[in-house]
């Protein structure tokens, strides 16, 4: 293997060609949660390729992934792209850097609370509320009926049972209690060990004072001076900021620091780590997300509105046309125009995150698959069927059939690979 050559000679473009060379490709996990555009930061990159790479050794908790040095040369970068990609991962409890003899960067379990604070951003960086109605709430405790609570004919193990409480609860309690139910910053004192934690917590409150989106925060320069820290620590916390799509660094006069509406690519990745490193079986979050989507869907099926209707009529043409070859862009056209009716982020990114999960432990990564694309088209034919018939018993049952035949056929190749 050729290495790359010193960071120090190299520019800010090639050092990312550099590290997109080690990014694990996963194309399924992409198109299932939509990949944006937030990553393409070479610390951004880094952070994600750390932990897929974790994910995939179902993840090392209390292990050393590397020194510094050592990460300096495995990515071809400087070390000041490296801590970048270390604060990335210290704000989201996947790892943090042990200084000393022996050191390096320490694989860690994400924490729940660390779950819950993210999962609060990305929403309500989205509509500002937990949850935006009642639609939310509704489909959660159905769930958690179905799935754990007395008589339910679902069985899941601890991890995954522990998850769905934890999150009813803090839905539950910002329906209590309003804005002041939210999760704090600075509630997992965990993730604000640095100053640049500090700092990202800072632009976070900033952030949160205006519903605006492209708004501008300030320059560089400018963020220096109102926050008291040196370039490269704001570019740590603004990095942090990027990776989770809620703000974007723009060039040009007039411009710096802008807010934006997030992707769920980061979140959904943050979830499988925290199910890894639970023990969270693929089958057990399939089953989870079978229940929310048979669930989100019946509500579908009454609520959606004519201009609803004639998106999924579009999507419905476009997976009839036999020369519509089935890309990541008209999988995920298709599943928007169906669960878009509900607009629910949080549900939206549960959702995500469930149903792309197994995709870690799979061999099945190709949106393009022959296998996937026939029974992909076949089975969401029939659930957007049922949806233009707006009849929900239908609509219910040609859901968990769809999820039924996508998982056989995912499983299958976990197991061919396990084997």
């Amino acid at each position: 293997m050729t290495m790359a050559q010193p960071a120090s000679a190299q520019s800010y473009a090639s050092q990312r060609k550099t590290v997109s060379h080690w990014k694990t490709a996963n194309p399924l996990f992409d198109a299932i949660v939509g990949g944006g555009s937030a990553n393409t930061k070479a610390a951004c990159i880094i952070a994600a390729q750390i932990e897929e790479d974790l994910i995939g050794r179902s993840w090392p908790t209390g292990t050393i992934y590397g020194s510094e040095t050592h990460l300096e040369s495995k990515f071809g970068v400087c070390r000041s792209v490296v801590r970048e990609a270390v604060r990335i991962l210290e704000s989201r409890g996947t790892a943090r850097m042990r200084r000393g003899p022996n050191g390096g960067l320490l694989i860690l379990a994400p924490s729940m609370s660390l779950v819950l604070e993210a999962i609060d951003r990305y929403v309500t960086s989205h509509c500002r509320e937990l949850h935006r109605g009642k639609d939310g709430r509704t489909i959660l405790q159905a769930v958690h009926a179905r799935l754990i609570g007395p008589g339910a004919k679902n069985c899941v193990g601890p991890a995954l049972a522990s998850f769905l409480e934890e999150m009813i609860s803090a839905v539950n309690q910002h329906a209590r209690q309003g804005p002041s139910g939210r999760i704090p910053l600075g509630a997992t004192v965990e993730s604000a060990r640095s100053r640049a934690q500090h700092i990202f917590r800072l632009l976070m409150k900033d952030l949160n004072s205006s519903r605006t989106i492209d708004r501008r925060l300030g320059s560089e320069l400018d963020l220096c001076d109102r926050y008291g820290a040196d370039r490269d620590v704001l570019r740590q916390a603004v990095r942090v900021l990027e990776f989770e799509g809620i703000a974007e660094s723009v060039a040009g006069r007039g411009k710096g620091l802008m807010t934006r509406t997030p992707e769920p690519a980061a979140l959904c990745r943050l979830i499988n780590c925290y199910f890894t490193a639970a023990r969270v079986t693929p089958s057990d979050a399939m089953s989870l997300f079978k229940l929310l989507s048979v669930e989100a869907i019946s509500i579908a099926a009454e609520d959606a509105t004519d201009e609803e209707l004639a998106r999924l009529k579009n999507a419905q043409r476009l997976l009839h046309a036999a020369d519509v070859r089935m890309t990541a862009k008209v999988m995920q056209e298709a599943e928007e125009s169906q669960f878009g009716i509900i607009d629910e982020p949080l549900v939206d990114i549960l959702l995500r995150c469930t149903k792309s999960y197994s995709t870690w432990w799979s061999s099945l990564r190709n949106p393009q698959s022959e296998q996937l694309d026939i029974i992909y088209r076949t089975e969401t034919l029939k659930v957007i069927s049922a949806l233009l018939e707006r009849d929900v018993t239908a609509v219910a049952a040609a859901q968990a059939a769809k999820v039924e035949r996508l998982n056989g056929l995912i499983l299958n190749q976990h197991r061919a690979v396990s084997a």
